[in-house]
């Protein structure tokens, strides 16, 4: 299949391109001023600040306090090898924007505390700046000279490299116009596809999800993650399709119950359940997901209740729950239901935080599911929420990166 970019995904990469790289120069300065070469002597900031690291350790050793201008810039000095390390990690291996800002900002706390002990200089202290300019006249080891300035002009390029000058320009992605998708999709169905009710998505998917396929939806608690369950619940409610909704709360589809409640069979699996579902007798109540057989039972039951037929979807919602409570047993669990599921030619749509679990386990949760759609946030200022499809079964998909607008789910 022929990958292509969106276009929010290929503006990213620019900055973080173009962030990057003015970040590694700012480092590379940074390393400059810290260690200058021999030719500069003791303008350099190590050379500065040897004295009071080592007045700082005659201290300690002496079991003497030592006095306030060598701890600060002692502290100052280990803070900004802390921030540098942190930031040739981030930006050299592109560990992430935000985590080379945060070095920024800690290279920046400990320039700051070196900058306070320059006060101690009293009146002397302008004569003191000023003196490196001065051709062929050189600061004393008492003063930070040339290194104090690479240092600073370093941290402040970096902390332009990773802040809003980089990103104001970003572009929203150019979205193709959507086709508009409309109730009951008797045509889809015909077609052996089930729409998800959120036509952008659909449009990804080729129409929707295969009828008897397995999707997982991953991605952060959110509204968004949300209204996709519920949208794709209600659209094919009100396609006169069956549906199966096996969640931890009942919140989201209290009026669902109401209004398609002979093709809606709903298990709460909650300790709370009596009490969140009291006014829905025919809501199947348990009080944990420690007992994977009674879930089994009361699957059964509502797929004996629906029998063959019209089409019927499934939605999953406490896998976070039992992946957590059963971790390695939940493979085999998920295989089970979503084979029987299969055998009924059932189309199942479960969802999952892979931040709650280890990275093997989501690994293995993924694998038996014959889709992935992934819900994310962009690496953006404005951090809005994309949503792509990874795989559907071997069937044909767009492979692009969709920007989710709440309002149109």
């Amino acid at each position: 299949m022929r990958k292509r970019k969106s276009a929010l995904s290929t503006t990213n990469t620019t900055e973080r391109s173009s962030a990057r790289y003015v970040g590694l120069v700012a480092i590379v300065a940074l390393l400059f001023s810290i260690i200058l070469p021999p030719f500069v002597g003791h303008a350099s900031l190590l050379a500065a600040i040897q004295p009071s690291i080592s007045r700082l350790l005659l201290g300690i050793s002496s079991s003497e306090y030592p006095d306030v201008i060598t701890l600060l810039s002692s502290i100052g000095f280990l803070l900004l090898i802390v921030g540098f390390l942190i930031g040739i990690v981030s930006f050299g291996f592109r560990y992430g924007v935000r985590k080379a800002r945060f070095g920024m900002l800690v290279c920046a706390a400990g320039l700051l505390l070196i900058t306070v002990t320059l006060f101690d200089y009293g009146g002397d202290f302008v004569s003191r700046i000023f003196a490196v300019t001065q051709v062929g006249v050189w600061p004393s080891l008492e003063f930070y000279g040339t290194g104090f300035f690479i240092s600073w002009f370093a941290v402040v390029a970096g902390l332009i490299a990773t802040s809003q000058v980089f990103v104001f320009r970003r572009k929203q992605p150019q979205l193709a116009q959507q086709p508009v998708v409309t109730q009951p999709f008797r045509s889809q169905v015909l077609e052996g596809i089930l729409p998800t009710g959120y036509a952008a998505l659909d449009n990804l998917l080729y129409g929707g999800l295969p009828v008897g396929s397995s999707i997982v939806l991953t991605g952060p608690p959110c509204d968004e993650k949300n209204l996709i369950v519920r949208r794709f619940v209600e659209t094919n409610l009100v396609s006169n399709h069956r549906c199966i909704y096996i969640s931890t709360s009942i919140d989201r589809i209290r009026d669902l119950l109401s209004k398609h409640g002979k093709d809606l069979h709903v298990i709460i699996c909650n300790p709370q359940s009596d009490t969140i579902a009291a006014a829905y007798p025919e809501v199947a109540k348990l009080k944990t997901v420690d007992n994977l057989t009674e879930i089994n039972l009361e699957y059964d039951k509502a797929t004996a209740k629906f029998g063959p037929g019209r089409s019927t979807v499934v939605c999953l919602e406490i896998l976070d729950d039992v992946l957590l409570d059963h971790h390695g047993a939940t493979r085999r669990w998920l295989m089970d239901i979503l084979g029987r599921s299969k055998t009924n030619q059932m189309t199942c749509l479960a969802t999952l935080n892979p931040a709650m679990h280890p990275a093997e386990e989501s690994q293995a949760v993924f694998e038996t599911f014959d889709g992935h759609i992934d819900l994310f946030e962009a690496e953006v200022q404005v951090r809005p929420k994309l949503i792509r499809v990874k795989k559907l079964g071997g069937r044909k998909f767009l492979d692009k990166e969709l920007l989710v607008e709440r309002e149109k789910i």
